[in-house]
C-alpha cells in the first residue's frame, strides 16, 4: 500500500507507526536536552503541535513498550539519549483557549481552571496505578482542580514527587488565550485591560506559571513551551523568568520546517511511490518553492518550507493528481485584527510600513530583531518588524538588516492587509465578467479595463499622489493570483527572464486541456502621476512596450507581451504585442 500524507494529523504515534510519510526531526530531541525550559516560537501551521507530541512519545514512561515500534526506524531510535520513557509527561494544550477572550474576568478564570482540570484529570487516569489512586479519589481531585489551576498543578507535582518520579511538561500554544486578549484589549487603559490583569501579580495566568517555576527544584525535570509571540512571558516578568528563548538559536533553525535537502528527497520518494502522477516533478518543485518556501528564521540558517502547507499541496497531488484549487488553507491566514495589533496604534506608520512591504517585498531594519518585548511596546509601535517576523509575514533575507516576504502566499496576504488599511473592499462577483473575458476569450484588454474601473478607480484620488508602479503590480498580481485556478495557471510577480525581470508572468501549465484558450502573457506595467502631461504619459508607455518586447525570446517567444501604463486613476494605455 502506498504511503499517505499526514495532512491534518498531530498524532505522532499514528504517523510513526502507520503508513504515512514523515520527515525525521527526532535528532533535535538530543539537542533540546542540553537546554533547560526552552521556549520555541514559530508562525502557525509549522508543526509545533506534532513536535510536542513527538516529545510525549519519547519521554512518557507509559510509552516504554512502544518505543521500538515508534522510533525504531528514526534517528533517535538508533541514537537514544538514555532519557527515553523516563518521565511522567503532562501535555498542556492551550490552543483552543482564544475562543474565551470575550468573557469577563470571572468567567475567564473559571474556563481556564476547567480546561486545566480536564487535562489534569486525563493525567491522573493515565498514571492511576503509579499514584495508587482509586476512581473516587480521581473524581474528588478533579472537582477540586476546577477551582484553581495553579493549585491543581501543585497537587500533581506533589503526587509525582511522592511517586519518586520527575515530570516533563509540554505546553503547546501557550499564548493562544493571551494573544487573543492582547488583541481584544489593545485600545483599553491598563486598568481595564484583561490581558494585563491575568498576567500581573495575582493574575490567574501568572499564578499558574509561578507555580511551574516553584516546582522546578523538586518534581519538574523539563518544561517545553511553544507559541507564536513572546509578549506573554515578557509581561509576566518574574512570573516565569527561567525561560530560555531558542527561536533565534542557529542550532534549532530548521527544527520545524522542511529544508531543501529534505524536500528534494521527499519529492523523489513521492514520485517513486506514485509513478502515475501526471504533473512534471520539476514543475511541482518550482511551484511549491514559490508558494511555501523562503522562511529563514535565523540569520545564518537556510531557507525552509512551511511543512503543513507543503503536505497540504502534496496530499492533493497524490490523491487527485492535480494542484489544490486554493494554495493556502484558512488556518494559515492571519486576521486583519491580528495584523493591526502588530502595527500598534500609529496608523500613519502602519500605512507606511505595509506600503513599503507590498511595494518592495522587503522591510529594512536598523538593529537586530529583539528576542522578547512587552505588549506596551506593540501598542506604541516599537517592535513592528518583530511582530511581523513572528507572524511569518516577514523573514530574514540574505541582505544585512533587510527582512523579506518569504513567498507568494504571504505576499498575497500582505496585499490584502494593504487593501484593508486603505479601506478598499470589492466583492468578488464584480470581478467575474472581466476575469472571465480574460480566461475564456483571452481578452486581456477587457480584463485590464475592468481592473482599472473596479479596482484602481475605487481608491481615493489623493492616494495616487504617492503611489508607485509596485502599487499597480501588487493589485494586478493579487487579482490574477486569487482568480485563476492554481492547477491550470502559474502566476508569478517580478519573474526573472533571460533579458530582465518582467512585472507579472502568467502561463498555462503544459498538457492542460481544461480551458478553451491557453494564456501565456508577460505584463510590463508603468505609471505616471495623475497630473502628468500627455507627452510624459506617451513616453512612459513607449518605454513599457520597448521593455516587454525584449522579453519575448527563446522559450518565451510565443508569449504575448502586454504593455500597460497608468496615469494615476485618471486613465491608462494598453497594447498587446
Amino acid at each position: 500500500m502506498k504511503p499517505l500524507m499526514p495532512y491534518g494529523l498531530a498524532n505522532f504515534e499514528e504517523i510513526a507507526t502507520g503508513n504515512y510519510y514523515y520527515i525525521d526531526k527526532t535528532k533535535y530531541i538530543e539537542n533540546l536536552e542540553c537546554i533547560k525550559f526552552p521556549i520555541f516560537l514559530r508562525p502557525r501551521r509549522f508543526g509545533k503541535s506534532l513536535f510536542t507530541e513527538m516529545l510525549r512519545c519519547y519521554y512518557d514512561l507509559k510509552m516504554k513498550d512502544k518505543f521500538q515500534d515508534i522510533f525504531g526506524k528514526l534517528y533517535i531510535g538508533k541514537n537514544p539519549t538514555g532519557n527515553q520513557n523516563k518521565y511522567f509527561f503532562l501535555s498542556l494544550d492551550l490552543s483552543g483557549m482564544y475562543a474565551y477572550a470575550e468573557m469577563n474576568e470571572m468567567e475567564l478564570k473559571k474556563s481556564f481552571d476547567n480546561h486545566i482540570a480536564n487535562l489534569m484529570s486525563r493525567f491522573l487516569i493515565k498514571y492511576q496505578n503509579n499514584f495508587q489512586l482509586t476512581n473516587q479519589e480521581i473524581n474528588e481531585l478533579t472537582r477540586k482542580y476546577e477551582h484553581d489551576a495553579a493549585q491543581a498543578l501543585s497537587n500533581i507535582c506533589g503526587l509525582v514527587e511522592k511517586a519518586e518520579g520527575k515530570l516533563y511538561i509540554a505546553i503547546d500554544e501557550y499564548d493562544s488565550l493571551t494573544n487573543a486578549l492582547a488583541i481584544r484589549y489593545r485600545h483599553t487603559t491598563q486598568e481595564d485591560n484583561m490581558y494585563i490583569k491575568i498576567l500581573e501579580k495575582g493574575g490567574f495566568f501568572r499564578n499558574f506559571f509561578e507555580m511551574l517555576k516553584a516546582n522546578v527544584k523538586n518534581s519538574i525535570h523539563q518544561i517545553y513551551i511553544t507559541g507564536i509571540l513572546p509578549i506573554t512571558i515578557s509581561d509576566m516578568k518574574s512570573g516565569f523568568n527561567i525561560a530560555k528563548w531558542i527561536q533565534f538559536d542557529e542550532e534549532f533553525s530548521d527544527m520545524l520546517g522542511i529544508t531543501k535537502k529534505e524536500f528534494d528527497h521527499f519529492i523523489d520518494k513521492i514520485y517513486t511511490d506514485y509513478p502515475d502522477i501526471k504533473i512534471d516533478k520539476e514543475e511541482v518543485k518550482i511551484t511549491i518553492k514559490n508558494y511555501y518556501n523562503g522562511y529563514k528564521f535565523t540569520r545564518r540558517g537556510e531557507e525552509i518550507y512551511n511543512p503543513m502547507m507543503t503536505i497540504y499541496f502534496l496530499d492533493n497531488l497524490i490523491r487527485h493528481n492535480i494542484y489544490p484549487d486554493i494554495l493556502a488553507d484558512n488556518n494559515l491566514r492571519i486576521s486583519y485584527d491580528q495584523i493591526a495589533f502588530l502595527f500598534g496604534q500609529n496608523l500613519k506608520q502602519a500605512n507606511e510600513i505595509i506600503t513599503e512591504i507590498t511595494n518592495t517585498k522587503t522591510y529594512n531594519i536598523n538593529n537586530h530583531l529583539q528576542i522578547t518585548f512587552e505588549m506596551q511596546d506593540f501598542k506604541e509601535g516599537r517592535y513592528i518588524a518583530e511582530g511581523l517576523f513572528y507572524a511569518g509575514i516577514l523573514t530574514y533575507s540574505t541582505k544585512v538588516n533587510t527582512l523579506k516576504i518569504p513567498n507568494l502566499v504571504t505576499y498575497s496576504f500582505a496585499i490584502e492587509y494593504f487593501n484593508e488599511l486603505q479601506n478598499f473592499k470589492t466583492e468578488n462577483y464584480i470581478y467575474n465578467k472581466w476575469v472571465s473575458a480574460y480566461k475564456q476569450k483571452s481578452d486581456v484588454k477587457t480584463f485590464i479595463a475592468g481592473f482599472f474601473k473596479d479596482i484602481i478607480q475605487k481608491f481615493p484620488g489623493t492616494f495616487f499622489s504617492h503611489a508607485n508602479e509596485s502599487f499597480y503590480h501588487g493589485l494586478l498580481f493579487q487579482v490574477l493570483y486569487n482568480h485563476t485556478e492554481k492547477d491550470i495557471y502559474e502566476v508569478l510577480p517580478e519573474y526573472n527572464l533571460p533579458n530582465g525581470m518582467v512585472d507579472i508572468y502568467l502561463r498555462t501549465y503544459t498538457n492542460q486541456n481544461m480551458n478553451p484558450v491557453h494564456l501565456n502573457d508577460l505584463f510590463e506595467i508603468k505609471q505616471v502621476s495623475k497630473n502628468a502631461k500627455e507627452d510624459v504619459f506617451v513616453a512612459k508607455f513607449e518605454e513599457a512596450k520597448k521593455q516587454v518586447l525584449k522579453y519575448r525570446i527563446g522559450e518565451y517567444s510565443h508569449f504575448r507581451a502586454v504593455a500597460i501604463c497608468f496615469r494615476g486613476n485618471k486613465d491608462y494605455k494598453i497594447e498587446v504585442l
